[in-house]
């Protein structure tokens, strides 16, 4: 994580930024398993001023996975609350999904027991009750993960089951 380098990388047009990153070497897998920069700067700690540079540079942070699964979806799973304003900046949309389930960042947060994060996906304008395509809401994550806190949490808010009752 060093923006001068990413700096430098950039203006020497070192490396394709849309590219891919071959995880198999660094988690001794195997088989061959990419994902994209973006996704692995998010799931590596990489900071904000980075990622801003590598954007200049023409990192896509809108790009998307053939399942629908992009960067808000990669903070939310990795707890990079530091990104989300960036995020937002960029106008990556908070509350909507582009996966094929429906699963909303909201519904990932829920399922992660992750308040803080779903504190700040609320204040964002997320949806407590959008239903994905298996007619499940966050409080229904929730529920099915076991995630106490996190129901406790939504109920507060005025958040309502889909399909578990209460």
């Amino acid at each position: 994580d060093n923006p001068v380098r990413a700096e430098k990388i950039v203006k020497e047009g070192r490396g394709n930024l849309n590219g891919v990153v071959d995880l198999s070497a660094e988690f001794g897998l195997e088989e061959s398993e990419e994902i994209p920069l973006l996704f692995y700067c998010i799931m590596s700690g990489v900071g904000v001023e980075t990622i801003r540079v590598l954007m200049k540079g023409g990192m896509d942070i809108h790009y998307c996975s053939t399942e629908g699964v992009g960067a808000v979806d990669f903070a939310v799973k990795y707890r990079r609350r530091d990104l989300f304003d960036l995020l937002k900046e960029e106008g990556i949309d908070f509350s909507g999904s582009r996966r094929k389930s429906g699963m909303t960042p909201l519904m990932l947060a829920a399922a992660f027991d992750d308040v803080e994060t779903a504190e700040y996906l609320l204040k964002a304008g997320a949806e407590a009750d959008t239903v994905d395509a298996f007619g499940m809401t966050a409080l229904d994550y929730a529920r099915k993960m076991g995630q106490k806190k996190m129901q406790d949490f939504l109920e507060k808010r005025g958040a309502v089951y889909a399909v578990y009752k209460k």
